[in-house]
């Protein structure tokens, strides 16, 4: 296990709170650069602690990387959840897929930087964080058939996996253009063309 291999004074916290900073700390550093610049060194030394005590509670650098990935998922998750919580009764399934992409585009605008690299990494991330981007994929999936009425069939399914790809596809051009407030309806209005087109409908 790596000692410590400079001296200066360590912030005394509860595990919680270390593990919070560290994750903190970790986060910061994956969104400024790419996942194999980072080491354990540097966000240990973000977060004010040793090499050995992040190994304390983070196995690996992978392990990080996926509780970090983990941690915004849920966050997406909750935060899409409320947004549809707080439509009107009975909202079309339009509607209701119009504020998903509306919450995900200001998800991604508070965190474009590291968003943005997340996209950049896939296929070629770590076991751990690889299974939390496939698990995450396979909710949305099942969120998106839940909001249109369910799938019909293999058409269905294939216009689920692919609108949540063009949806990616999309925003990353976006990230890359500055977020630009001004593009959000057109990126919005694509998006429900793509899912209408392979759907070949809309489920009230």
């Amino acid at each position: 296990m790596p000692s410590r291999t400079d001296k200066r004074p360590r912030l005394r916290m509860d595990p919680t709170e270390r593990r919070e900073l560290i994750l903190t700390a970790a986060s910061r550093a994956f969104a400024s650069r790419p996942y194999e610049e980072v080491s354990l060194a540097a966000i240990a030394q973000e977060a004010h602690a040793s090499e050995a005590l992040v190994h304390k509670y983070f196995t690996s650098k992978a392990g990080i990387y996926a509780q970090i990935l983990q941690r915004a998922t849920d966050e997406l998750a909750e935060r899409t959840r409320q947004a549809d919580d707080a439509l009107p009764p009975n909202s079309s399934a339009r509607d209701r897929v119009r504020t998903s992409i509306l919450t995900y585009l200001d998800f991604i605008a508070e965190r474009s930087p590291g968003w943005m690299a997340y996209q950049i990494l896939a296929g070629h991330e770590p076991g751990e964080a690889a299974q939390v981007r496939q698990a995450a994929r396979e909710a949305a999936v099942a969120a998106l058939s839940d909001v249109v009425g369910g799938s019909r069939g293999h058409r269905d399914d294939f216009a689920f996996w692919g609108y949540l790809g063009f949806l990616d596809d999309a925003c990353l051009r976006w990230v890359r253009a500055g977020c630009p407030a001004e593009q959000r309806h057109s990126l919005v209005d694509a998006a429900l063309g793509c899912l209408e087109g392979a759907l070949g409908d809309w489920r009230a």
